[in-house]
């Protein structure tokens, strides 16, 4: 088992969004691991080389590249997609700390460019795999099309967090004038979690006040919002406190349907934080519309909320 990095929290969901340790998967990689300065990262991609479009997974804490193997095969055939594992997980290298989510989408890019992975892109990110999916496009966001987010993690969100030793409002802990360090192509990896690493506050604070600035960063790329329809109450949690949570919750992945002006929100009834496992048919009707929306140019179809059976 190897040790990783960051902060452990509970989702909404009652599962760690974030893991101090993993075992390392067995059997070889599916796909390739690239050199991007410093560690090694995995990456599968599949479908059309000459593809005008490329699908890129942005797993949620924890996750790896298998996490969305269903998803990808239920896509057609000359859809080329690419699912990675960040650094430490899968079959990844670990990579420099502080592990900062500017540093995950910093070397998604250098990884994209390595492995001469061509765009534009569309991104899905599923839960903090999401503040990641926008944190890539506002940083290099000139080559990406479209957005799918797959119950994804609010910059507002209350999460129930480990360090802080309950459920908090993870932004309002973030410390005044601490600057979050520039990602970096090398550096020494941690062996175990330093409070003084974790920046996670202070970067949901940012994303949290570069939105109230910029409402919708998205612009007019096609953007569709999965929202879980089940939420089992963690344990130790009341009935009062989950009802309040849950709605807030909801009421928050909705509110990420307004990051662009070409958006809808669809409703997975039957889903619960994990839609990408419990109905990746819905994750790649998502996925496939957006991408037709994208390469024509055009709006979504039957734009708003849509509730998913």
């Amino acid at each position: 088992m190897r040790v990783l990095v960051l902060i452990v929290y509970l989702g909404l969901v009652g599962s760690p969004e974030r893991l101090i340790a993993q075992t390392p998967p067995s059997g070889p990689p599916p796909g390739v691991l690239v050199d991007i300065g410093g560690h090694k990262l995995h990456i599968h991609c599949v479908g059309l080389t000459n593809a005008s479009l490329t699908v890129v997974f942005e797993s949620g804490g924890g996750g790896s590249s298998k996490d969305w193997s269903r998803v990808r095969d239920l896509l057609p055939a000359q859809v080329r997609t690419c699912a990675y594992d960040r650094a430490g997980f899968g079959w990844s290298e670990a990579g420099p700390s502080p592990r900062t989510m500017r540093q995950e989408v910093f070397e998604l890019h250098a990884l994209l460019e390595a492995a001469k992975t061509p765009g534009p892109f569309v991104l899905v990110g599923q839960s903090i795999g999401g503040l990641l999916v926008r944190l890539y496009t506002e940083q290099y966001g000139s080559n990406v099309v479209g957005v799918v987010l797959v119950d994804p993690t609010h910059e507002n969100g209350v999460l129930g967090s480990v360090r802080y030793g309950g459920w908090v409002r993870l932004r309002e802990k973030a410390t005044a004038g601490r600057i979050v360090p520039e990602p970096r192509r090398e550096g020494k990896a941690s062996s175990e979690y330093r409070p003084e690493d974790d920046y996670m506050a202070e970067e949901f604070q940012q994303i949290y006040l570069s939105r109230k600035a910029n409402p919708e960063p998205l612009g007019n790329r096609p953007l569709i919002v999965l929202g879980a329809g089940k939420r089992p109450k963690p344990p130790g949690t009341s009935d009062e406190k989950w009802q309040e949570l849950r709605q807030e919750r909801d009421e928050q992945v909705q509110d990420l349907a307004r990051l662009s002006q070409n958006s809808k929100f669809i409703l997975a009834s039957s889903s619960s934080h994990a839609i990408h496992n419990e109905d990746p048919e819905l994750v790649a009707r998502g996925i496939t519309e957006v991408l037709e929306a994208a390469s024509k140019g055009v709006p979504l179809a039957e734009p708003g909320q849509i509730r998913a059976k």
